[in-house]
């Protein structure tokens, strides 16, 4: 069985529990309505010798049935025990049929037995595969054929036992490719999912690669942090830790962390002078991240290409309760419309890092500094 299809409570595939469903319900009704119209054939068509004391009693049993039969198949389908039940009823009347229709009908396919036992056929082959459906139903035809003597009425139900078995083990086999190309469609989804957050998570780990511990290497080349600084022995130690934990799968941290402390943090080891106005809000740990991985990188780009040594980090709730964070700088700006789609940096270490969350961001830049906004809304 192919992954993610589901299967019904009686272990069946989609296509053909839809089938199911619909063949028994359709053959509920069926041989309510046949019941019906049997037991008012057999009343109207009451003629010597039918006796009315044997008739009566029979017809009230048979509309009892058929009212049980109907409700049972519309609400739990057509059950076995049912349609077993069902063919001996109509093999009793055929045997008796001498007793129960009138002598000039007997043998008639249009007699009110003939039609039950059209109606009984239809029943089993709408219940049951073709194996057990033939035999069933032929065995309602030598019945038929015992209490009425035609063989030319046995030949018509012996082609609707055919016709009707061959007609359900086409649409059954109809209903099984369904279910094998659904299957298979399933699997190509799942298959393509899996695939989807495998390369996700590659980007993730690319964008922390190269916003974390490639953005350090780029500041001690710049001059931004000593070699010998503690800060360096700070950062060092948690880019190794990061990547600890990225290699061995892991990546989830508490539910819910003091945003404006990682910033913070964050801004300090950035090698510039920062100024910070930064309210007070916590959101999911992997938000925090996206957040603080895509200004060390907008920070680490001040340091590479701005020409300046002093930023803004500004912090605030929005209105409708988004988290918004701006990135700011007054040093050499550039055309945002530009930069090569090569350029990891911005595209993937910024902009996608904060969009893997459900954020966005937005970059502006010109000759008086640039000014990248980061917005996540819970």
């Amino acid at each position: 069985m192919a992954l993610g299809v589901r299967l019904d409570a009686g272990g069946r595939m989609p296509a053909t529990a839809a089938l199911d469903r619909v063949t028994a319900r359709c053959g509920a009704v069926m041989r309510g309505v046949a019941g019906v119209v049997a037991a008012t054939a057999a009343l109207l068509g009451l003629a010597p010798p039918v006796d009315p004391t044997v008739l009566v009693p029979v017809v009230a049993g048979l509309l009892c049935w058929s009212v049980f039969f109907t409700w049972a198949g519309w609400a739990y389908g057509l059950l076995p025990w049912v349609i077993t039940v069902e063919v001996l009823i109509t093999s009793a009347l055929c045997v008796f049929q001498r007793e129960l229709v009138a002598r000039t009908l007997i043998g008639d396919s249009a007699s009110w037995v003939g039609g039950l036992v059209t109606m009984t056929i239809v029943a089993v082959n709408l219940a049951w595969r073709a194996g057990p459906a033939v035999p069933a139903g032929l065995v309602v035809v030598v019945a038929h054929l015992y209490g009425s003597g035609s063989f030319a009425v046995a030949g018509i139900h012996v082609l609707q036992v055919g016709a009707t078995a061959v007609l359900m083990s086409l649409l059954r086999r109809g209903a099984a490719n369904a279910d094998g190309e659904l299957a298979a469609a399933r699997e190509a989804e799942e298959k393509a999912t899996v695939e989807r957050e495998r390369r996700r998570d590659e980007r993730a780990q690319n964008s922390r690669m190269h916003g974390s511990v490639l953005a350090t290497l780029m500041m001690i080349g710049a001059g931004g942090i000593g070699a010998t600084s503690p800060m360096l022995r700070e950062t060092a130690a948690r880019h190794l830790a990061d990547l600890d934990r990225m290699s061995q799968g892991g990546g989830t941290g508490p539910d819910h962390v003091p945003l404006h402390e990682r910033l913070a943090a964050g801004a300090a080891r950035s090698g510039l002078t920062i100024h910070t106005r930064l309210t007070p809000v916590s959101v999911p740990w992997e938000v925090a991240e996206a957040f603080l991985e895509a200004v060390a990188e907008a920070l680490a780009n001040v340091v590479r290409h701005a020409n300046v040594t002093v930023a803004a980090v500004v912090l605030t709730v929005a209105d409708d309760g988004a988290v918004v964070v701006e990135v700011r700088d007054r040093g050499l700006g550039f055309d945002v419309a530009r930069v090569p789609d090569h350029r990891y940096g911005l595209r993937v270490s910024i902009l996608a890092r904060i969009e893997m969350v459900g954020g966005r961001g937005v970059v502006e830049s010109g000759p008086q500094g640039t000014k990248i906004t980061l917005r996540w809304t819970p």
